[in-house]
């Protein structure tokens, strides 16, 4: 009786306000290449560009064998193949953390296709689990978005404030 409960507004910079904008920001993160953590940042990016450049080469194969024929989501497989290469040279070649939120977003995107084919069906077809790349896609995708996620948060702390 009598407890008062004190709120207050903390102007805290490491906030979570502030770790969106790093989050967001073009800028390049600022990890020295002697430290740890500039190495272990180098090896999860190359291992997010090669599992994208592995997605992008799964959906092209699976389109050149006869998926391009499946009304609606056949061009889906052409435009995944494109959108993860293309995610694959620009984040080797501009390591920013908008790139590694949404290189994650997009590849989420793709097991959540996969997986609405596989449960009910995806513009009336319908994935097979046992069908070629199925099984090794929900893997190796998965995994792409825990290594990109991990890689865009590690980058995203390391952008300096201006």
């Amino acid at each position: 009786m009598g407890d008062r409960i004190s709120v207050t507004k903390s102007a805290d910079p490491s906030g979570w306000r502030a770790g969106a904008q790093r989050l967001v920001s073009r800028q390049r993160p600022a990890l020295s290449r002697g430290s740890g953590r500039f190495a272990i940042a180098l090896v999860l990016r190359l291992a997010a560009v090669a599992l994208l450049a592995w997605i992008g080469y799964v959906h092209w194969h699976l389109w050149q064998e006869g998926y391009r024929d499946i009304h609606i989501n056949g061009p889906f497989f052409l435009a995944d193949a494109i959108v993860a290469i293309g995610f694959a040279v620009l984040l080797l070649a501009w390591p920013r953390p908008p790139v590694g939120l949404l290189a994650a977003l997009f590849t989420a995107s793709t097991i959540g296709g996969l997986v609405i084919s596989l449960a009910v069906g995806l513009f009336g077809f319908h994935e097979s689990i046992s069908a070629s790349y199925v099984v090794e896609s929900l893997v190796l995708e998965s995994l792409t978005v825990v290594i990109l996620a991990i890689w865009t948060v590690l980058a995203a702390t390391a952008v300096t404030r201006r």
